[in-house]
């Protein structure tokens, strides 16, 4: 939760940390597991452990991806889905960027929890649909294939989508689901990823 609040206030006020700012020897690891599952953190490049700040109270950051397991969610165009996460002010947007570049280069791109978001991921969401001009969105059909009754591969757990709040009470709702940013898979250039290449700041483990 605490990303989510950090990344929404250093998106709107553009805080968000890059490249140059990286401190010496600190890099972005990417951890592939063999169940599809991924990690993506700061990494101490000496050492391929995760970053500590200076003062070592804590790390700088890493998120989880998984893909999607068809049996559970649908095809969902080959997307893959953030797990879990947590970065210190300033350092989540740049792990959320090489998520998605990673996810578009090998799946579908990157998506919401298909069966719940909280208030907070939803705003991130919204902003990569209506804020973003490098991140390209694709409409996910749900399971039924309402959307597009020939294709099998865009069908995708709705669950998320379905779910609004009403501006005045807060109160949940059910919305036009194809309206939603979550209703969508998300894919982006890898630019981050060359970027963080070039300089000799990834790890790819």
């Amino acid at each position: 939760m605490k990303l989510l609040r950090e990344y929404i206030r250093e998106l709107l006020t553009e805080a968000a940390k890059d490249i140059s700012d990286l401190p010496e020897g600190v890099g972005v690891g990417i951890h592939m597991w063999g169940d599809g599952a991924l990690d993506i953190y700061y990494v101490d490049l000496e050492r391929n452990i995760p970053a500590f700040l200076p003062d070592k109270s804590e790390t700088y950051g890493g998120v989880k991806v998984k893909r999607a397991v068809p049996r559970l969610y649908g095809e969902c165009g080959g997307a893959y889905m953030i797990s879990g996460a947590f970065a210190v002010s300033g350092w989540g947007p740049m792990l959320y960027d090489v998520a998605m570049e990673w996810a578009t280069l090998n799946g579908g791109g990157l998506m919401a929890d298909r069966e719940g978001v909280s208030g907070d991921a939803r705003q991130v969401w919204d902003y990569y649909l209506n804020s973003r001009g490098d991140v390209t969105p694709d409409q996910l059909d749900n399971l039924s294939n309402e959307l597009t009754p020939d294709i099998e591969e865009d069908n995708c757990m709705q669950s998320s989508a379905l779910r609004g709040r009403d501006p005045e009470t807060g109160s949940p709702i059910h919305v036009d689901w194809t309206s939603s940013a979550l209703s969508k898979r998300y894919t982006k250039a890898p630019t981050t990823i060359n970027a963080l290449r070039s300089a000799g700041k990834l790890v790819e483990l």
